[in-house]
């Protein structure tokens, strides 16, 4: 039994000595991964819309005006729109500081030619109707016309103002 003993402790001894090589086949792999970049500018443009308007019986003529327009996405323009009026529920109207008070309807009409008009009694809106829009460095036009019917007054200042949004279509 002591042959037996010495025997394995012989065996044991020479495997830890000695580590059997493994089996296993090492490959060494490579994976690619190709890697493409494209950098867009962020678009840059201004915008000028005059701060205020004067108009008589036959409406006006105002000028808008991009400049410095850079890195439009290709099929994209700056549209300019109404994004609200002073008056309730975003009407265009402009009111006079009479009594009793009075008020005037008024009309734009778009580069593109189109009327843009809100009536209260139907719900017409004219908010996010477009009025100009540009592709490049320019000037383009619109016209405000006053709507001269029902009750008004001559030799007073209608007032009012709108608000104009700016954005990429």
């Amino acid at each position: 039994m002591n042959r037996k003993m010495i025997a394995i402790l012989l065996s044991t001894c020479t495997c830890l000595a000695f580590p059997a090589a493994s089996m296993a086949a090492e490959t060494d792999t490579a994976s690619s991964q190709s890697i493409s970049v494209t950098l867009t500018a962020e678009p840059e443009y201004t915008i000028t819309i005059p701060e205020s308007v004067s108009m008589g019986n036959d409406g006006t003529t105002v000028n808008v005006t991009a400049s410095d327009v850079e890195n439009l996405p290709e099929g994209k323009k700056i549209s300019v729109t109404i994004a609200g009026t002073s008056a309730y529920r975003n009407q265009m109207v402009l009111e006079a500081d009479t009594s009793p008070r009075t008020s005037i309807r008024y009309q734009i009409i778009s580069e593109a030619g189109d009327t843009i008009q809100t009536n209260a009694a139907t719900g017409e809106t004219a908010v996010g109707k477009e009025v100009v829009s540009f592709t490049e460095d320019g000037s383009k036009q619109y016209q405000i016309i006053p709507v001269i019917a029902g009750s008004y007054k001559y030799d007073v200042a209608y007032t009012g103002s709108i608000t104009f949004g700016i954005a990429l279509q």
